[in-house]
């Protein structure tokens, strides 16, 4: 408390007191005056002495109850001030752990109340403005506050936080232990710590990499012995999600490495594609020459489907290095996923699998984009789920609206892709097909990017696997049909 407040708190302490016993002793001298002259007047002033005595008497204490009546009514008012005041100077240096417990009138207690609502305020105001991760602890290692970043890392809501114990917010993986343990005990000693890697489990069980850092609240005090000392009032733990780092990485040395490669494929296609149009010419010219039940006629069929093959792989590698957008407009994308199963539904030929299309009802998708190119990917990553179902199987195609975007799910039951394998999928050229060239999903996460859209994959043993292409929701405009 200032100097300036105590001062103020120690005059009401005496003034008060004072004035009231002041104003009921002057009261009191007053009536004892009028008495005195009313008996001097009737002529009874010596009989009415100790009556007189005694009544000094009453007024004497009735002004010392009004004194200490007064006394309590300033400790009254006073105390709840004084509580306000400190709390006050607490918060601005940084202390956002109290609350103020005031058992006064009802207008101090509603001011209490407003007092620690501002405090809950700005202590929640100060936390979800960050970015960063951030959860405070009180003195005794408990959560009071935690910032946005740190729920969605972590996977908890703020009210399931607040109230824990650092070990139940930070549970560590099996290979983490140690290293959570001796964080922790280092917090309870109050020692600055920092730990670069360490692995744990967020609230639905996933494991996060994340990067910690351990500081203090500190207020200072007064002692009474040396002047002012520090008291730690709480602990910040800032923490990063150092797997979101990672996959941002990845995909920026993913970008760079693609768009050298685009650059060196572009001008390799180039050359490549002029002397296969020569080839084809030529072959097509011995192919009039040779009839058709000579033995050599089946050698000029293989050179021509040969070529044609070498163009195809051109026209896809020429498509990587610079994805044409073609004409984007507003299209309904639920269109253009039920044709894309259609056509799919059509290459099944003989095969004995089921392929189901779900539509959210009552929803019209309208999306930016070129009809041709988002069909391209629609029917290249659904014929990969046909050919990659076991008999008997099952591919779902869904649609669906969240958040603002449209999901497009391709489920086949049956099959697993690997963790090692799911991270090279997109990868340029890699395939898991004995005649497949590596390009087809690379083109896909090129076009879809091209549309600020997404593809993700997940795969589990037991229920398949699942594509899923996320892409914006267009205003309603005209669509094309």
């Amino acid at each position: 408390m200032t100097a300036v407040a105590r001062s103020t708190r120690a005059k009401l302490m005496v003034l008060l007191p004072l004035t009231m016993a002041l104003l009921v002793a002057g009261a009191g001298f007053f009536t004892l005056s009028i008495a005195t002259r009313a008996y001097e007047f009737h002529g009874t002033g010596e009989a009415s002495s100790p009556y007189i005595a005694q009544l000094g008497l009453q007024i004497a204490g009735i002004s010392l109850i009004a004194g200490l009546l007064g006394l309590g009514i300033a400790l009254g008012v006073t105390r709840p001030v004084r509580q306000m005041v400190e709390q006050l100077e607490a918060l601005a240096s940084g202390d956002l752990r109290g609350k103020l417990a005031i058992s006064s009138t009802s207008e101090l207690d509603s001011l209490g109340g407003a007092v620690n609502d501002a405090i809950s305020a700005i202590q929640r105001y100060y936390l979800q403005s960050m970015t960063g991760a951030v959860i405070t602890l009180d003195a005794h290692g408990r959560v009071i506050g935690s910032s946005a970043a740190a729920e969605a890392t972590l996977g908890y809501r703020e009210e399931d936080l607040v109230g824990r114990r650092f070990s139940e917010v930070f549970t560590p993986a099996s290979g983490s232990r140690a290293s959570l343990a001796a964080l922790e005990s280092a917090i309870g000693t109050r020692k600055p710590v920092s730990i670069d890697d360490v692995e744990i489990l967020a609230a639905d069980g996933r494991p996060v990499r994340i990067g910690i850092t351990a500081s203090y609240l500190q207020r200072r005090n007064p002692s009474t012995s040396s002047g002012q000392v520090d008291e730690i009032v709480g602990v910040t733990i800032a923490f990063k999600d150092l797997n979101e780092m990672r996959s941002l990485r990845a995909r920026l040395q993913q970008a760079d490495q693609l768009a050298a490669l685009g650059t060196v494929t572009a001008g390799v296609a180039h050359e490549i594609r002029n002397p296969l149009a020569s080839l084809r010419g030529l072959t097509e010219l011995l192919g009039r020459d040779v009839q058709t039940i000579d033995q050599r006629r089946k050698y000029v069929e293989t050179m021509l489907e040969s070529i044609d093959r070498l163009n195809r792989l051109i026209e896809d590698l020429l498509l990587f290095s610079a994805p044409r957008s073609g004409d984007v407009s507003a299209l309904d994308l639920g269109h253009v996923v039920s044709e894309a199963v259609s056509m799919a539904r059509h290459g099944l030929g003989e095969r004995s699998v089921e392929l189901r299309l779900s539509i959210e009802t009552g929803q019209l998708f309208l999306v930016r984009g070129n009809r041709q190119r988002i069909g391209q990917v629609l029917t290249n990553i659904i014929l990969n789920g046909v050919q990659a179902t076991p008999e008997q199987g099952q591919v779902t195609v869904s649609l669906r609206e969240r958040d603002g975007q449209a999901h497009v799910s391709v489920h086949n039951t049956g099959s697993f892709i690997p963790a090692d394998v799911r991270r090279r999928l997109f990868v340029p050229f890699f395939t898991t097909k004995p005649a497949g060239t590596g390009l087809g999903l690379a083109i896909a996460r090129q076009i879809v990017a091209g549309l600020d859209g997404r593809i993700e994959v997940e795969s589990d043993p037991s229920t398949g696997t699942t594509f899923t292409i996320e892409l914006p929701l267009a205003m309603r405009e005209a669509v094309v049909a």
